[in-house]
């Protein structure tokens, strides 16, 4: 039997709230399926914090020392940054240099994975209406609520966050609900967005397919 802890490093809390049940959810998937032997997972996905003491630092420096602090809690570390339309340049100036540093001080403990949405986290929340309607409690269609058609449609929106919360609020929240917008339901949302419909997504396949190659370092999947 496999024993796989994870941790993430995310940019900030509401990333935290979508992604540690998402991530928890896609390796559970893949090892399911996979596997060559049994695995077992932590109860939860580990947030990584700033150490307190090298709060200056650089973010790869910063990532590798919250690494470090939790060592024997994970074999996979999830480090996170927000595309901004450029996947391939947050990957490599925001994710590759922490996960090159974790392979070379680190190179027993386990292995990085870059998490990268095209935009923004919310992009993700937006690709499955009938999880946003399960969790905002609502019957309003896809076109009712302005969510995208297609996975095209849902990389392409400019501003997610705003898309989500914009959706949240033709469900008519309460005033308190519609103070606090749609951040507060985004772990709901994480357990709930289907697998399927982000595979169509290319930054989720680039997820995916990285967490594959990690998978297999470390001897899960062969």
């Amino acid at each position: 039997m496999h024993y796989l802890g994870l941790a993430l490093y995310a940019e900030g809390p509401t990333d935290y709230y979508f992604l540690r049940p998402l991530l928890l959810r896609l390796c559970e998937d893949i090892c399911l399926n996979e596997a060559n032997q049994s695995v077992e997972f932590g109860e939860e996905v580990v947030s990584l914090d700033d150490p307190a003491r090298i709060k200056g630092g650089s973010r790869d420096e910063r990532i590798v020392e919250a690494a470090r602090e939790a060592r024997g809690a994970w074999r996979i570390v999830f480090i996170h940054t927000d595309g901004a339309g450029s996947a391939e340049r947050a990957r490599a100036t925001c994710a590759q240099p922490a996960i090159d540093r974790l392979a070379q001080e680190l190179p027993n403990d386990g292995v990085g994975v870059a998490v990268v949405p095209i935009r923004e986290t919310e992009s993700w929340a937006l690709a499955d209406g009938d999880a946003i309607r399960r969790v905002f409690g609502t019957l309003l269609s896809d076109d009712a609520l302005g969510l995208p058609h297609n996975a095209a449609g849902v990389e392409a929106i400019l501003d997610p966050k705003k898309a989500l919360d914009d959706a949240f609020l033709k469900t008519n929240p309460t005033s308190r609900k519609r103070r606090q917008g749609a951040s507060p339901m985004l772990n709901a949302l994480g357990e709930s967005v289907s697998l399927q419909r982000l595979r169509l997504l290319p930054g989720f396949q680039a997820l995916e397919h990285e967490l594959r190659r990690g998978l297999e370092a470390l001897g899960i999947l062969s």
